[in-house]
């Protein structure tokens, strides 16, 4: 049993995993700074065989046209094969990067225009948007799947943070396919 969870919500990287439902991964493929049109079909056609479980994507906060495509696939894919789909936050899926993480840990990546998405690990499911320059973490540790130029940050793994990240996924509701909305932070 496999599920087939898709991230297009950075600037800089698309990743897809196939991983079993208890979040083992099973296969992935991270696309470092190339279009999300060019690298996420190549991707896909790979995967999809592996694909019999669910379908998980992450619906944001991310870049507009990145977090659209990911929804787009996921849920062509989900309605082709008769899968449920899930949905989960882009800073979830980093803090299911960190064994570790507590709930008071920073979790943060790229918004791009001098702007950082952050939340605490215990609330990464509602992020807000700051500046990189009015970010301060106070003492707590940060972690994030994307180069952020700040100082001690811990890198987490994007495609086993997405891996793990589908035991939370499958643990809601699937998506309610009709009224899907990505999540756009102010």
């Amino acid at each position: 049993m496999s599920v087939l969870a898709i991230d297009t919500s950075s600037r800089s990287r698309v990743v897809c995993v196939l991983a079993s439902v208890t979040g083992e991964l099973l296969d992935a493929e991270v696309i470092r700074d190339q279009p999300v049109s060019a690298s996420l079909p190549r991707i896909l056609g790979r995967m999809l065989a592996g694909t019999d479980t669910a379908v998980v994507v992450v619906s944001g906060p991310g870049t507009y046209t990145g977090v659209r495509a990911g929804m787009a696939s996921a849920l062509g894919i989900a309605d082709a094969r008769h899968l449920p789909l899930y949905g989960l936050g882009s800073l979830e899926v980093v803090a299911s990067g960190d064994q570790n993480a507590g709930a008071d840990d920073w979790i943060i990546s790229d918004a791009g225009r001098g702007a950082l998405y952050v939340a605490r690990a215990g609330g990464a499911a509602h992020p807000s948007r700051v500046l990189v320059d009015g970010f301060d973490a106070g003492g707590a540790r940060v972690l994030s799947s994307d180069s952020t130029g700040i100082a001690g940050v811990v890198r987490v793994d994007p495609a086993r943070a997405l891996a793990s990240a589908v035991t939370l996924a499958l643990s809601r509701p699937p998506l309610d396919r009709a009224g899907l909305t990505a999540l756009y932070v102010d």
